[in-house]
């Protein structure tokens, strides 16, 4: 069995962009790093702009200021990646990752449904080989599987699977926010507490989506600000794999109660109470765990 092949993320691919730009001087000291108007230009998410900006944060590159803007301060002394005409940013692979995922998550491509390479590709508008390279990320993130000389198969989540993906969840998440909580930015608990109060605000009038989103940005920002690679290279599969379970979980009305106990962890965070923060991670990850895989044995 081969082994998936490592994913260099958009989030890692807008940063080496925003690297080079800088260490060339097309972003200069002074200059504005505006997450919205990256985001267009690249054709990304907000979401993969802040991180990318994050990384420059840590590496002392860049600060946020009184106005909450982000601002260069510094430039790197050398280049991480080449600079040129032919520096290709979006390429096809991520592009045909995100379209997969989505189809994965809207139920397009269900559980159990087999994926053949080559009608999939002419389907999409890409060769063969971008989409199986695609589709081995997808394997590495658990929701496909490899299936010789037949193609792919969506992921069967059994109920089982659910309660142990998130079994593990529950170990390791407490534990990651005991490195957070020393970390975390009131910048980055602003901006996670404006979106869930966003989000408690219009109720159902929010997309399934937009809560769905809402929450694998909550928990991965958690994970990042602990500035633990191998938490976040770890615990990022764990929560993409429960992805469409939680979408499932939204429909059938998690979503408010859920985004309450976000309230209450970033409550915890904000006043650097760990035993709190702890006890309030481990508490809303056993409800999900039982509200989603009682859904899902009954779906």
């Amino acid at each position: 069995m081969s082994t998936p092949l490592p994913r260099q993320t958009l989030a890692d691919q807008v940063y080496q962009y925003l690297h080079a730009q800088l260490a060339n001087r097309k972003i200069d000291v002074g200059d504005r790093l505006n997450a919205r108007q990256i985001a267009t230009e690249l054709k990304v998410s907000r979401t993969t702009a802040n991180k990318a900006i994050e990384r420059l944060i840590e590496e002392g590159l860049v600060k946020v200021n009184d106005l909450r803007h982000s601002v260069v301060v510094t430039l790197p002394t050398k280049l991480k990646v080449h600079d040129s005409n032919e520096f290709e940013f979006l390429n096809q692979t991520d592009s045909t990752y995100e379209i997969l995922l989505e189809k994965i998550l809207n139920g397009e491509l269900g559980p159990g449904k087999i994926i053949k390479e080559r009608p999939l590709a002419i389907d999409m508008g890409v060769n063969p080989a971008t989409l199986r390279r695609a589709a081995e990320w997808l394997s590495g993130d658990g929701l496909l599987e490899r299936l010789p000389r037949r193609g792919w198969r969506v992921n069967l989540l059994t109920p089982k699977d659910i309660r142990d993906t998130y079994q593990i969840r529950i170990l390791l998440e407490p534990k990651v926010i005991v490195k957070t909580i020393q970390r975390i930015t009131e910048h980055d608990l602003d901006f996670l507490e404006e979106e869930t109060d966003r989000l408690i605000a219009m109720g159902e009038k929010s997309s399934v989506y937009e809560r769905r989103e809402a929450d694998r940005q909550f928990h991965q920002k958690i994970c990042e600000a602990s500035g633990n690679r191998v938490f976040i290279e770890t615990l990022e599969p764990l929560i993409r794999k429960v992805l469409l379970v939680t979408t499932v979980g939204f429909r059938y009305g998690r979503s408010s109660r859920s985004f309450e106990e976000h309230k209450v962890i970033l409550k915890a965070l904000r006043e650097r109470n760990e035993k709190e923060a702890v006890k309030s991670i481990k508490s809303h990850l056993q409800n999900a765990k039982k509200f989603n895989s009682d859904i899902w044995e009954h779906k």
